[in-house]
């Protein structure tokens, strides 16, 4: 059995038709299942991106920005080097269930320069769970939009700007949902049929629901079983699937690795019932550039350059 030790989603309490272009044919799903343990170890030690923080004044601190967490997160080691405050003790639900933690009280977070004044009680967890000295959740996103440059390995938290038209030849915009300030993608399927998918950066691999697996296992290649570990240490089991094809607005994704099971985030999001799939950061990286914008509530991707052969494939749709 595999064992994937990617920090996973924090909850709440917290987590037009026309022929495609020409393109490569995909990677055979037989061979990438083949080197999964190379690709999963890869995932487990691979060097999170982080942003600069600095907490009430003091830094900075690497933060990971978790587009699946409602709540701002910081490292137990980071709050005692601090000497933050102990608050009360809320329910966290993370991937692998319910868990009573300790909070801290932040005064002020600074976040890649843009500051944020309104106070934040903050779970504290154990900063080698977390793979940083803390998590920027959704309560400290709202405002603005993030920028995930892979080209540069770099994350920016930037001013949402006014909704304007993509001008680039490249550039794929795809507009959501807003739910519980999470990104939800309605204009997703698999095979003709609608999915939700939900923006998630706080996860290494994507990860789907049982609804979604009953969908694609007569067409998705098994692989084995894999364990998944959470930012509160707990691990759960997934079933391993490479799904062949999955669209995403305007965009073809071929040969996509999904860890199938029903976590906590798709009930907190009443999306238990119904296909739906956590995009982590192994399917973002396909792309040169993600940024998501919150208050517009829109997603740009910015497609590869052309002749790369990555794992997965993405490509326009015409």
């Amino acid at each position: 059995m595999l064992h994937l030790c990617a920090p996973a989603a924090l909850l709440l309490a917290l987590s037009g038709g026309g022929a495609a272009q020409e393109a490569q044919a995909p990677p055979d799903p037989l061979k990438i299942l083949e080197e999964a343990g190379e690709y999963l170890a890869f995932a487990e030690h691979e060097e999170r991106m982080r942003v600069p923080v600095r907490v009430n004044g003091v830094g900075p601190f690497q933060f990971v920005i978790d587009t699946g967490a409602e709540r701002t997160v910081i490292s137990r080691q980071a709050a005692t080097t601090l000497g933050l405050s102990v608050g009360r003790t809320v329910n966290v639900a993370a991937m692998t269930g319910v868990v009573p933690v300790s909070t801290v009280q932040i005064a002020s977070l600074e976040i890649d320069a843009v500051p944020r004044a309104t106070a934040i009680q903050a779970p504290q967890l154990e900063a080698v769970h977390l793979g940083a000295d803390g998590l920027v959740g959704l309560d400290s996103l709202a405002n603005n939009a993030l920028l995930i440059d892979f080209d540069q390995r770099r994350m920016h938290v930037q001013k949402s700007r006014r909704r304007q038209r993509s001008a680039a030849p490249d550039e794929i915009v795809v507009t959501a949902k807003s739910m519980m300030g999470r990104l939800i993608v309605t204009d997703a399927r698999y095979a003709g049929k609608r999915i939700s998918v939900v923006l998630d950066t706080g996860t290494s691999v994507s990860v789907g629901n049982s609804a979604l697996l009953k969908l694609v296992e007569d067409q998705a290649t098994a692989g084995l079983p894999i364990q998944i570990m959470s930012v509160t240490g707990g691990i759960i089991t997934a079933q391993y699937r490479i799904v062949p094809r999955v669209k995403i607005g305007g965009i073809d994704v071929r040969a996509l690795p999904v860890a199938f099971a029903d976590v906590a985030p798709f009930s907190r999001l009443k999306l238990d019932d119904r296909p739906a799939l956590f995009l982590g950061m192994d399917a973002m990286k396909l792309f040169r550039q993600v940024r998501i914008d919150f208050p517009n509530r829109e997603v740009r991707f910015l497609l590869p350059r052309p002749g790369r052969s990555p794992g997965m494939m993405a490509r326009m749709m015409r």
